[in-house]
C-alpha cells in the first residue's frame, strides 16, 4: 500500500516537469518505486563509529508523532533538538533539556512537525562515546542513529514496521512542497515556528 504523504508533499505531474530526457527517465522510475512503510537498516561499518546502526524509516504522515515520540522516550534523559530551514546550510542545535519537556514543547506543534515541508529537525543526545539522533526529513520520513539494534527493532514492531530491502524513499524523486499555511490556516508559518525554537532553546551548543 503506497505510503500516506504530508499533504503539503507530491510528485509533480509530467506535465509540471522539465521535458528532459533524464528527468522523464526518473519520473518513470518514481512511478514503480517501493516507497512504503517500512524501514531499512545498516549496521556494517568501515570505520568505528559513535552509533551502532543507522536506519531510515517510512511511515504514514498520521503516524509520525507517534513513532518519534516513542523512538524519543527510548533516548537518554537530556537530548537536544536540531532545526534548520531548507535554505540554510547548516542545522542549528539547541541547549540539552530533559526528553519529555521538548516533547511537551513539540506537542503543540504536532501539525507543523509532521507537515511543514520546509524545514528539517531532529532529536539528538551525543556524548564522547555514543550517538543516538532522529532527524525526520523535510520530506517527512526519518533518519535515525542509534545504539541498541534490538530494542529499535520492538519499537518498529509495535508500529508493525519491518525491514524492507529495497524500500525508496520520496526525497530520490522530484517532488512539489506546499506551504502548509495555505492548507492549514490554524498553523505557526515555518520562520515563526523556527523562531519560537530558537527563543526556547537557542544557546546553540556544540555536538
Amino acid at each position: 500500500m503506497a505510503l500516506l504523504l504530508p499533504p503539503t508533499i507530491r510528485t509533480p505531474e509530467l506535465i509540471d516537469t522539465p521535458q528532459d530526457q533524464s528527468i522523464l527517465d526518473i519520473m518513470e522510475r518514481r512511478l514503480n518505486a517501493n516507497i512504503v512503510e517500512g524501514y531499512t537498516i545498516i549496521n556494517q561499518f568501515e570505520s568505528e563509529q559513535l552509533y551502532s546502526f543507522y536506519s531510515e524509516i517510512n511511515i504514514d504522515n498520521n503516524r509520525l508523532w507517534h513513532l518519534i515520540k516513542a523512538l524519543t522516550v527510548d533516548f537518554p534523559d537530556e537530548v537536544a533538538l536540531i532545526y534548520y530551514y531548507i535554505d540554510d546550510e547548516e542545522p542549528k542545535y539547541g541547549e540539552y533539556v530533559d526528553k519529555f519537556e521538548l516533547l511537551n514543547f513539540l506537542a503543540n506543534y504536532e501539525t507543523e512537525v509532521v507537515q511543514d515541508g520546509f524545514f528539517n529537525f531532529g532529536i539528538i543526545n551525543n556524548t564522547e562515546t555514543e550517538l543516538q539522533e532522529i532527524f525526520v526529513h523535510r520530506t517527512k520520513y526519518i533518519q535515525y542513529w542509534g545504539m541498541d539494534e534490538e530494542k529499535f527493532k520492538v519499537i518498529m514492531d509495535n508500529f508493525d514496521l519491518y525491514e524492507i530491502e529495497n524500500l525508496n524513499f520520496i526525497d530520490e524523486y522530484p517532488i512539489q512542497t506546499t506551504v502548509l499555511s495555505v492548507i492549514n490556516t490554524d498553523v505557526t508559518n515555518t520562520l515563526d515556528l523556527l523562531k519560537l525554537f530558537e527563543s526556547r532553546y537557542g544557546n546553540e551548543q556544540l555536538t
